[in-house]
């Protein structure tokens, strides 16, 4: 009888594994867009308390991060995500994944901070161009497991993204395809559940959610506020997070008798400000914050007058330092015209007449580390090119253009590609056989924001715009006119604007 007692114990106090258990409680912690770390945007440090009391409370608890965050902000302007990279570390993902900020300064700075990551970086619809291969140190699907349970992981981009970022060196492979081939090779590898995280908007995934393809999708979206939702229709599985301060949770139970190993799900969008900061979290924050400080404190300028840079005003109005920008890039290039995307300029912010520009003014308003590229192009292509730039006015893209050297008038009413009315070059008609120099970003000569246009032309030698970016442009002339006073002088102007004026 004490042998009998003696192996039932044995038996009791050994280990099962998660394949031998039929009902296990998940949780997954799921955040996304976080690229600014200082201020009220700081949310690294009550992300990392929220982690802990999850993990505490269920070691099965998975984190997934759904990128959105190298890009743009101060920090990263200057050390190009690394300091996010380092801050995942500490709050040890089980997996990120890319979505169109980690572009931001191109694929290969992405494989760069790859190599930094103690996760994996996961992006399942992308390769590289020239290799037809995944990204260098990006791999296209993980198996994560904690205490027995196993989740496949999976990430895909939206290709409405092409337009808004320039992906040179990328090749969006078709998502659905990407998503089935990948899941399949996950189920063949043992993962009891499968995850995708995904950027902008795929009907397709309710059916993939419906045939079990994959089990839950996650998702959170800046734009939310500008888009009209209505017309769409998610799945119960598919999370959304439509807040910027929010914070997915979910609670599953896995059922390996149930052939969708899915047996129960729910969950709620957490407000992470309601969460204290962890201490050791803030402090390395202090650390990359403090790195900058004291040159960004740096007073260079002042505004004599009221600028504002709000987000829907200079993507789709003229603005006065807008006009600073594109003037600044156009004298530095020696070129007739310019034109530098609204998307550029971040700050979202008002200063009164008299606000001090420091260097953390420029780089807050101009954090992406943009060169000028000097090419020729032809009227009729300049038709082309300002076409694009009006063509999303109504939902504020950044490819609403900032000018200089010439005046635009369109109509936002017309039907997208018969807006503009007409361009004048030095109050001149432009001709469409004739050539013009014009100054802009290597950006848009890439192709993004849509300028597919600017991808095939001739570039004009000017080595000397190599060795200074467009930030370091606009901070030298501020540094040079110290009072700022730009104004609004009717180089774009909108018919539709006018009519409603009188």
């Amino acid at each position: 009888m004490r042998l009998i007692v003696s192996i039932l114990m044995i038996l009791a106090c050994m280990p099962v594994s998660g394949s031998e258990i039929t009902h296990q409680k998940v949780n997954i912690v799921f955040a996304s867009e976080m690229p600014e770390i200082h201020g009220n945007k700081g949310r690294y440090a009550k992300l990392a308390t929220m982690l802990k009391q999850q993990r505490r409370a269920n070691q099965k608890t998975f984190f997934f991060f759904g990128g959105g965050s190298l890009g743009p902000s101060i920090l990263s302007s200057f050390d190009k995500g690394s300091h996010i990279i380092d801050l995942l570390n500490s709050l040890e993902p089980d997996a990120m994944g890319v979505s169109r900020r980690e572009f931001s300064f191109y694929a290969k700075n992405l494989s760069l901070r790859s190599y930094d990551a103690t996760f994996p970086i996961v992006a399942t619809n992308v390769i590289d161009a020239k290799t037809n291969q995944g990204l260098d140190g990006i791999v296209n699907s993980t198996i994560t497991e904690q205490h027995g349970v196993t989740i496949g992981f999976m990430s895909i981009i939206d290709n409405v993204d092409l337009e808004d970022y320039t992906f040179s060196q990328v090749s969006l492979t078709d998502p659905q395809r990407a998503i089935k081939k990948a899941a399949a090779e996950l189920r063949e590898a043992g993962a009891e559940l499968l995850v995708l995280q995904y950027t902008g908007y795929y009907p397709v995934i309710n059916q993939l959610l419906d045939d079990n393809v994959i089990d839950v999708s996650l998702h959170k979206d800046e734009s939310y506020e500008d888009i009209d939702y209505s017309s769409r229709k998610y799945h119960e599985r598919d999370v959304f997070i439509k807040s910027p301060d929010g914070i997915a949770v979910l609670s599953l139970t896995i059922d390996n008798k149930s052939p969708s190993h899915l047996k129960d799900f729910s969950y709620v969008i957490k407000d992470i400000d309601k969460y204290e900061q962890d201490k050791a979290v803030a402090k390395q924050v202090a650390g990359h914050v403090d790195r900058l400080k004291l040159i960004l404190a740096v007073e260079i300028g002042k505004f004599t007058v009221p600028i504002t840079t709000k987000r829907t005003i200079v993507r789709s109005s003229e603005n006065a330092f807008g006009n600073y920008i594109a003037d600044s890039v156009r004298e530095f290039a020696d070129a007739q015209i310019s034109i530098i995307n609204s998307g550029s300029i971040r700050g979202d912010l008002n200063y009164a007449a008299g606000s001090p520009i420091t260097r953390e003014t420029i780089a807050n308003e101009l954090p992406y580390r943009g060169m000028i590229a000097l090419i020729e192009i032809s009227g009729a292509t300049l038709f082309e090119a300002m076409e694009n730039a009006v063509s999303a006015i109504d939902v504020y893209k950044g490819r609403f253009a900032q000018i200089s050297g010439m005046t635009i008038t369109f109509d936002s009413r017309e039907p997208v590609g018969q807006r503009v009315k007409s361009i004048k070059i030095n109050g001149q008609d432009i001709q469409l056989t004739q050539m013009y120099r014009l100054a802009t970003t290597d950006y848009l000569v890439s192709g993004g924001d849509g300028y597919t246009m600017f991808k095939d032309l001739k570039k004009l030698d000017a080595k000397h715009l190599a060795i200074r970016l467009v930030s370091d442009i606009v901070t030298d002339n501020i540094t040079r006119d110290k009072m700022l006073s730009p104004q609004i002088d009717g180089r774009l102007v909108d018919i539709k604007a006018k009519i409603n004026e009188r």
